[in-house]
């Protein structure tokens, strides 16, 4: 079923959307406890968070369930056709700018690059140390044997292919993403996308897309080295029309958005050097100037965003209740802390999360994807609390199970990947488009 011929749009009344949200969650929570996803200490999944940040989620009585249970059954049907709503047809006209999606350019295949990257990734050691468990270690082996709970419709490609660039910025055309953030290291750094930037920026200009920067935490990262990578970038492409720009607050220059991973591991008084009016390094006012947006990962990590001089704060993570910054119900007390303190704040909404294939002991982090369902209340609380930028994680995390790119079913030697069957490997591009369409209508 080709994506072209089944684009979804919203037709959602606004009316219908706490019901949509309310149903959607306690499904989901009927599914978490079917599948006996019972949570111990919640560990960091495969982007590194410290064990600081962990919280404990535990759904545990039989009572509650059996109440959910008969509220799902009283909803049931109007759910249904609540949802039929949503996946009615209608062409979008062009990319919307304040929806971003988190991009990786680091998987290689011998084909094209001459060996395997991150398809083969290793399963990685046990970070609980109270648990005996015996877990698979060693490499994956593509291509039937890769380091992702899910298979890719398009196979183990390569991050450098053109003809895969041009597939994947096709795919965000047609679901209406306008931003993609690529995974950002300098040149000469692990899992840098230097090689691949200038055949991105040229194909993302002939489909209106725009690129803004992720910037990994590299070896040897700090506020100063961080400006002199970026001089480099900004040197090559700063001024290509394919950069995502946006207009300062009180203000109409235009200038680079660009986020920060792990912001939080560099002391907020470093930063102010740099994003600080007054810093002895400010960049602002220069041609260095830029929305920079760091990562919210716990609570105390308001106070560092304000004090570094960043201009907003995202919160990246697709698992409710594993960090205070992913968490949904805190979503409204972030957004009142942004408007108090002139920030942007941007939530991270995801489809839902598994990286058993690369942390085998991480079972305890699944977040089943519910038939689209954990993505409808991500979706739906970001609306709900008026956010003005939606990130997406990701559209091709494949270690993390957090992607959106259309994914195949597939059976190897009595192992099946998931899949997003019955709805087909285009299901969450197509999610993501009728969820836009609502999020525009929120904008307007």
């Amino acid at each position: 079923m080709a994506l072209g011929h089944q684009i979804f749009s919203v037709k959602l009344k606004r009316k219908y959307l706490v019901c949509v949200i309310g149903i959607a969650t306690l499904t989901y929570l009927i599914i978490s406890y079917l599948q006996k996803k019972t949570v111990e200490h919640i560990e960091p999944p495969t982007r590194l968070v410290p064990e600081k940040f962990i919280k404990q989620v535990e759904y545990n009585t039989d009572f509650k369930i059996m109440l959910i249970k008969e509220k799902i059954k009283r909803f049931e049907h109007r759910f249904n056709k609540t949802r039929s709503i949503i996946l009615n047809s209608k062409p979008m006209l062009k990319p919307n700018y304040n929806v971003h999606v988190f991009y990786y350019a680091w998987y290689n295949n011998p084909e094209i690059n001459g060996e395997y990257r991150h398809w083969n990734h290793n399963y990685l050691d046990n970070w609980k140390k109270y648990d005996s468990r015996i877990y698979p270690k060693g490499s994956h082996r593509p291509p039937n044997d890769i380091g992702s709970n899910y298979y890719p419709l398009l196979g183990c490609y390569s991050s450098t292919d053109k003809d895969i660039i041009e597939t994947h910025l096709k795919y965000l055309r047609d679901s209406g993403i306008g931003v993609l953030v690529i995974s950002w290291a300098p040149p000469n750094y692990t899992d840098s996308p230097h090689e691949m930037l200038a055949t991105l920026f040229r194909t993302a200009l002939n489909y209106e897309i725009k690129i803004a920067l992720h910037v990994e935490p590299y070896n040897g990262r700090n506020p100063v080295n961080l400006l002199e990578h970026l001089k480099e970038f900004l040197k090559l492409y700063g001024n290509h029309p394919a950069l995502y720009k946006i207009k300062k607050p009180l203000g109409q220059q235009m200038v680079p958005l660009i986020y920060i991973y792990d912001s939080y591991l560099i002391p907020a008084a470093a930063w102010k050097e740099v994003f600080g009016n007054k810093g002895n390094l400010s960049v602002r006012g220069t041609w260095l100037d830029a929305i920079y947006i760091g990562l919210l990962v716990e609570l105390q990590h308001k106070s560092h965003i304000r004090k570094s001089g960043f201009d907003g704060f995202y919160t990246y993570f697709a698992t409710n209740s594993f960090t205070y910054g992913s968490t949904w119900k805190n979503w409204p007390v972030l957004t009142k802390f942004a408007l108090q303190n002139g920030l942007i704040f941007i939530p991270s909404v995801g489809p839902g999360y598994i990286d058993t294939k690369v942390r085998a002991w991480n079972s305890a982090n699944i977040r089943h994807r519910a038939n689209g369902q954990y993505y409808d209340v991500a979706w739906g609380t970001a609306i709900n609390n008026n956010a003005l930028y939606v990130s997406i994680t990701s559209f091709n995390e494949w270690h993390e199970g957090t992607q959106i790119e259309p994914a195949v079913a597939k059976t190897v030697q009595g192992y099946k990947y998931l899949d997003y069957e019955p709805e087909g490997p285009y299901y969450y591009l197509n999610l993501t488009r009728s969820w836009i369409d609502q999020f525009e209508k929120s904008l307007n």
